[in-house]
């Protein structure tokens, strides 16, 4: 299997010939075998290694203070390696191609998660996490088993288990409308925030917001698609129920294509009325997530937005803080989800991953034990996870407080985290006070607040060998379809066409593979 990875990736590793590359079978993976373990006796593991994306601190920002402090808490030796944050999964990959440049332990997305577990590649830490301190402390949050479950994916063996932990909530998208462009097209703050519009009321407030700005436009948007589950979360309300990929159906108790529903038809329908009427960019399949916040604290009506989707939480302050600098009204309105959407989807949280690699050297338990339990120890390693290091992305002051500091890059805007969100940590702190959460702006905490009240988990990604060979072109091929669609050079009917002609032969291999392997199962 490493040799034919090798091979391959000899012509360049993309997001999408990655997830067919690495499942290819792996002789060397961990046949599944679950062992008992005296989980007191465990030791501290030896020197190990992580391979981390860029939502751990950086070493821009402080990243070195970050690892130096960490291993001063724990006492462990580790080495960590921080590949560029858009070519992560490349890295990933790469890293998978031997044991030798194996990391001992890696996030991984949702998606990466199914696929390197069905691999073996991954070690199974469900009876760690069982037996962990966190889980025994008393100080999880009522939603935390909930969240830990719902991130069970299969295995070699077929069977759900935990190959990956999360000490946070996913978060997810909320539609932000700025108040200044709700008021003069007729709408209050109210509006938005009391009662759930309808999608025909909420393309009416859009036709108007236009209307009273003479914009190009109203909503930017990083893409008409994200990359990763659950993929529709940057235009909900137009994709409203439809799926992007394979899902359970437990009406027909099968797994089934969601981009072949009439759920997606509807929703590209819905996606190309509004890039004709001039209410979403035409170009947004050009938009990253920079030049779609670029967009909403833009001021020239040919760029300018005034809806844009974005993460919960941390977002509303710091898209508050983008306009505030533009010398725009910062005024922002976190909107309910419309009737049609019902509620927000939160994504799976990104997961910390121990590799086989640890495994077949004796090291995972006590990684587990000594690094991954311990970031939600609800003390002075867990502040670190949140906040960063001390002294350089906070001070406490003598009342206990802190006073966050301005970054390294960007001396004109403070911290406010590290790698964990005060907001969407599962543990409170031993002391029943979380240390920084006091200095978080309101409209942050209020943010959280409504979107987790009006949000609903996503489901873990289905995954087996066949479908990891297979996503990739289909993946691409879903994209094209969606893009010549939004843009208007297919017509729906067009575009489905196409996707079968294209790619029908693997969704239906793909399908096959699923109810094979899982009939009756989700």
């Amino acid at each position: 299997m490493r040799k034919t990875i090798k091979k391959l990736t000899a012509v360049g590793l993309t997001l999408t010939s990655v997830m067919g590359l690495v499942a290819c079978g792996n002789n060397n993976a961990s046949n599944g075998t679950k062992e008992t373990v005296d989980w007191a006796s465990v030791e501290k593991p030896g020197h190990f290694t992580i391979m981390v994306d860029g939502t751990v601190p950086t070493l821009e920002e402080w990243g070195e203070k970050f690892d130096e402090q960490l291993k001063s808490l724990t006492g462990l030796d580790f080495e960590v390696t921080r590949p560029d944050h858009n070519s992560y999964y490349d890295a990933v990959a790469n890293s998978m191609l031997d044991a030798s440049a194996m990391p001992d332990v890696i996030i991984l997305s949702s998606d990466y998660l199914a696929l390197y577990a069905s691999q073996g590649l991954l070690w199974d830490m469900t009876d760690a996490w069982n037996n962990s301190a966190t889980k025994s402390s008393g100080r999880l949050i009522s939603d935390a088993e909930k969240i830990m479950k719902a991130n069970y994916v299969r295995g070699v063996d077929g069977e759900k288990s935990l190959y990956g932990f999360v000490p946070a909530r996913g978060n997810g998208c909320v539609t932000y409308v700025k108040e200044a462009w709700a008021t003069q097209a007729g709408y209050s703050k109210a509006d938005l925030t009391s009662k759930q519009l309808s999608y025909d009321e909420f393309y009416t407030m859009l036709k108007k917001m236009k209307e009273a700005r003479g914009v190009d436009y109203v909503i930017s948007a990083p893409g008409f698609y994200s990359k990763e589950a659950p993929y529709t979360n940057y235009l909900p309300e137009f994709y409203q129920n439809a799926q992007l990929t394979f899902y359970y159906d437990q009406a027909k108790g099968e797994y089934v294509d969601g981009f072949s529903q009439k759920e997606m038809k509807d929703a590209l329908q819905r996606i190309q009325n509004a890039v004709n009427d001039g209410l979403i960019n035409k170009e947004t399949s050009t938009k990253t997530t920079q030049t779609a916040r670029n967009d909403f604290k833009s001021s020239d009506p040919k760029t300018e937005s005034g809806v844009f989707t974005y993460w919960a939480g941390q977002w509303a302050e710091t898209l508050r803080g983008y306009l505030k600098t533009a010398g725009l009204d910062d005024s922002i309105i976190p909107m309910l989800p419309i009737k049609e959407l019902g509620s927000y989807a939160e994504r799976l949280a990104p997961s910390w991953c121990i590799t086989s690699h640890a495994a077949e050297t004796g090291k995972a338990e006590g990684i587990f034990k000594y690094f991954i339990d311990t970031m939600l120890d609800g003390g002075d390693i867990q502040t670190l996870w949140e906040y960063g290091p001390k002294g350089y992305y906070y001070e406490e002051q003598a009342d206990g407080s802190f006073k966050f500091l301005p970054k390294k890059t960007n001396a004109k805007t403070l911290y406010s985290k590290a790698h964990l969100d005060c907001n969407l940590v599962l543990a409170n702190f031993v002391s029943g006070k979380d240390p920084g959460k006091d200095e978080q702006p309101e409209n942050v905490t209020s943010c959280s607040d409504m979107f987790f009240e009006h949000s609903t988990l996503v489901d873990s990604p289905a995954m087996t060998e066949e479908v990891g060979k297979l996503v990739g072109d289909i993946n691409t091929e879903r994209y094209t379809v969606i893009d010549n669609v939004a843009r208007g050079e297919w017509t729906v009917d067009q575009g489905m066409q196409e996707y079968t002609k294209t790619v029908g032969s693997k969704v239906e291999a793909a399908l096959k593979s699923l109810n094979t392997q899982f009939a009756g199962k989700n």
